[in-house]
């Protein structure tokens, strides 16, 4: 039987320097780290994706799913893992 995955939010903790994917009360149900791969909905569509650093627009880091439009602040996204 397949392992059900976890949904939720995509919250970047600023204290901890890590992203969480959050339950609907903001609860942290697991992190994600550089090289996890995991999945993004994007335009109701699951996208497979990992955290990557890009030079922005004006030549600052910025965090980007990789494969993904989303770039910069990612707070909020559906994702699961």
């Amino acid at each position: 039987m397949a392992k059900e995955k976890i949904k939720g939010k995509l919250t970047f903790d600023v204290i901890q320097g890590k992203f969480w994917v959050t339950g609907s009360e903001g609860e942290p149900l697991t992190s994600i780290d550089f090289g996890d791969t995991f999945e993004v909905l994007e335009n109701d569509e699951w996208k497979e994706t990992s955290l990557q650093i890009i030079n922005g627009d004006n030549g600052d880091l910025v965090f980007q799913l990789k494969g993904t439009s989303y770039y910069g602040i990612l707070d909020d996204l559906e994702v699961r893992i």
